[in-house]
């Protein structure tokens, strides 16, 4: 095993493979004989302190491999309840001999895995094992004559399948050749069993992929001071007070020593920022980001889950919008939001409305229907000038159509329908004009990174909503004299009806005459076209150049700890600053992928170790320290923290506890939760007060029917009666 020189931990698959026939023995056999030892052996205690980088990095590779052999042993003894499909086609890919293969699987079985809500679909690092049986146990795979292999799924594509429904198409890696007997005539099946891609890139990392200057910082030397770099000016701190007002002392005073330390071009700091719960961390990391980003400042923002990162991104979304709406008016319908991103799996995302704006996959899609040759916002620009410069003409090609057809119905002794009014033709086309338009418009104004779409484009596309909106508006009241609006379209000459830059315009246009509203709409076509077309854009505008495009353009970068292994690979300017939020619950091997990104010289830590760690799944990695998180070891060392010191989520008397037995008691309960309102009684007694401790002394813990979590049912019925007493205690309130 210390022969590995590149990969991941799959480079490792017969180790794992021999290291699962032993399992239940916990021993592995030394490669060069017979004597055997103790597989934990092979694992040391991460220590708090490290000699250098390359001890640093190559302390966690062994806990790394006991923690991966954990979990395939953990996801063996359920292989009963895995995902399974049956092999309808295998063919080696060349070059023969490198134990790739191109397999098809028909539908899965057992989708729900373990008793889960969501399908179970294939993706890339997942591991399965190909057997010509079901196993029900891992002894089912160690009879004799059966034939079984792992192997890594490369990529995996969904297919629709005739008759059968639908399949997937696999690209794998075994770890020894796929045996068939006879062909396909005996059947074959992949059974899943767990996904390795956050270990495979961990692993990665661990072999110094990167940047790492800013490692030398958390080796465990010179963390007790506090440093500030003196060449670099001072921010001035009436900056973030006057744009983020609400926030208290402790919140501001993290938010502006962060900022002393990203504007430093000359050191490297990573920063602390402790926020035990209820004390607004998350309203703290998305000020500090949404500072960042009106900085300028190049920043990632992860952390350990979609979820926590969806939650971040939501919050600064909302800081965004509600700050460049104040800026281009409160009526404003778009908002420039193409310096943030965020990307990552679309199935484990799950990105709904509230930031599909901001996510990678959406924005693309968008920029390319915008920018298709064919139909995209050249062509869209162009259909609508030409309605306004050629509506009457061509109303009257269509009445000679229609002339036409009525003397072809004559002949042929059929009726005709009768033909559309002026009216009623000019607002048919209008509404098929000018949808695809606003949608477009929508996009450059919402999708362009700002400093692409300078202020006066951007107003310029929000006056030509409002100028649509308003014409339409016009167009169809009752009181429409068709003689009057065939009138309009006749004689409206274009007499240079400029729009004066940054204008906030009513929604309606009040006091705008039908002819002014033609006009500016004509004229403000024609200057945001000639402001596209002059954009610094690829000249391609395909899928790859637009991604490529986002992510150089992009200010601020949403993903999480293990996706931002994907940005090592992409050509763009270098990020300055990561941020990482939810900190203490990221194993800190996993924190290396992102601080190894080129360009990276501050790191901003948000945490509280005194909270629940990463989940590690090996007793023996676990012991080894492999759950700990850099906050916590920081932490450990007396690194400086940023204490966020006031609480507005718990009631005093909830408080009290956690904040003796973990904080010291430094921290102070807002104003908010004192107040008596803040308290509520629902039935008398002091177990439905704020904080109470119920013992079940009966109660006894029992395996789930999967046989892995474990259930107290004298604890359910104690839990079911106090919800019911309180039920019934405000319905009668």
């Amino acid at each position: 095993m210390e022969e590995r020189t590149s990969g991941g931990p799959w480079e490792g698959e017969r180790e794992v493979a021999e290291g699962l026939r032993v399992a239940k023995s916990g021993r592995r056999r030394k490669r060069g004989g017979g004597e055997v030892e103790e597989r934990w052996g092979w694992v040391e205690k991460i220590p708090d302190f490290f000699l250098s980088i390359e001890h640093y990095l190559g302390s966690f590779m062994f806990p790394l491999l006991e923690e991966t052999r954990a979990a395939l042993c953990a996801s063996m003894e359920v292989i009963s309840e895995a995902p399974v499909g049956e092999v309808t086609s295998l063919a080696e890919s060349k070059p023969y001999g490198s134990l790739l293969y191109q397999i098809n699987v028909d539908s899965w079985k057992n989708k729900l895995r373990l008793g889960g809500k969501e399908e179970y679909r294939a993706k890339a690092g997942d591991i399965f094992v190909f057997s010509d049986i079901i196993p029900e146990t891992v002894s089912d795979l160690q009879c004799y004559g059966r034939s079984w292999t792992f192997a890594a799924v490369i990529y995996a594509t969904d297919y629709e399948q005739s008759e059968e429904g639908s399949g997937v198409s696999l690209q794998v890696k075994a770890s020894s050749a796929i045996e068939v007997k006879d062909g396909m005539q005996n059947s074959l099946f992949a059974i899943f069993l767990v996904n390795l891609t956050t270990n495979d890139r961990i692993w990665a990392a661990l072999k110094g992929i990167g940047n790492l200057k800013i490692m030398e910082n958390i080796l465990g030397d010179n963390l007790k001071a506090e440093k500030f770099c003196n060449i670099c000016s001072l921010w001035d701190e009436r900056f973030v007070k006057g744009i983020l007002p609400e926030l208290s002392e402790s919140q501001t005073d993290a938010v502006l020593h962060s900022i002393l330390a990203m504007q430093c071009n000359h050191e490297y700091f990573v920063k602390l920022i402790w926020g035990p719960p209820g004390t607004g961390k998350t309203k703290t990391v998305s000020s500090l980001l949404w500072s960042a980003l009106r900085m300028k400042c190049r920043t990632l923002a992860c952390a350990p889950t979609n979820i926590a990162v969806k939650q971040v991104a939501s919050r600064v979304l909302m800081l965004v919008r509600s700050f460049r709406q104040a800026e281009y008016g409160m009526n404003s319908t778009c908002c420039s939001l193409g310096d943030v991103l965020l990307f990552g799996s679309e199935d484990r995302l799950k990105v709904g409305d509230d930031l599909e704006e901001i996510f990678i996959n959406y924005r693309v899609d968008r920029f390319v229907e915008c920018f298709g040759r064919l139909t995209g916002w050249k062509h869209r620009f162009t259909s609508m000038i030409d309605f306004l410069e050629n509506c009457v003409p061509q109303y009257n090609i269509y009445l000679e159509n229609k002339l036409s057809q009525v003397h072809e119905a004559c002949e042929e002794n059929k009726t005709s329908k009768d033909g559309l009014s002026f009216l009623d033709f000019t607002r048919k086309w209008f509404k098929e004009v000018a949808q695809p338009v606003r949608e477009c418009v929508r996009v450059l104004s919402t999708h362009l990174p700002k400093h692409l779409i300078l202020a006066q484009i951007f107003q310029c596309t929000i006056s030509l909503l409002y100028l649509l909106e308003s014409f339409e508006i016009m167009l169809f009241q009752d009181d429409v004299v068709e003689k009057e609006l065939e009138e309009l379209f006749l004689h409206s000459e274009e007499v240079g009806i400029a729009m004066p830059p940054l204008v906030k315009l009513e929604p309606q246009c009040i006091n705008c005459s039908k002819s002014d509203i033609l006009l500016k709409i004509r004229n403000t076509l024609r200057s945001l076209h000639d402001s596209v077309m002059n954009l610094d854009l690829p000249q391609s505008m395909n899928k790859g150049s637009i991604r490529k495009l986002c992510f150089q353009s992009a200010s601020l970068i949403f993903c999480t700890a293990s996706s931002s292994y994907k940005l090592h690979s992409l050509e763009m300017e270098p990020l300055n600053l990561l941020v990482i939020d939810e900190a203490a619950q990221l194993k800190e091997c996993e924190s290396v992928i992102p601080l190894q990104l080129p360009g990276i010289r501050h790191a901003i830590l948000i945490g509280d170790e005194c909270q629940l760690p990463a989940m590690v799944e090996s007793k023996v990695s676990s012991e080894a320290g492999f759950g700990r998180s850099l906050f916590e070891r920081l932490s450990v060392l007396e690194h400086p923290k940023h204490l966020l010191n006031m609480q507005y989520r718990m009631h005093p008397e909830v408080s009290i506890f956690p904040n003796a037995r973990f904080y010291c008691n430094q921290i102070l309960d807002a104003p908010s939760v004192q107040d008596k309102s803040y308290e509520k009684h629902y039935l008398p007694g002091p177990m439905y007060g704020p904080y109470s401790f119920i013992n079940i002394r009966d109660g006894r813990e029992i395996l789930d029917d999967v046989g892995r979590s474990r259930k107290n049912l004298v604890e359910v019925a104690v839990v079911v009666k106090v919800l019911r007493n309180l039920y019934k205690g405000m319905f009668w309130l």
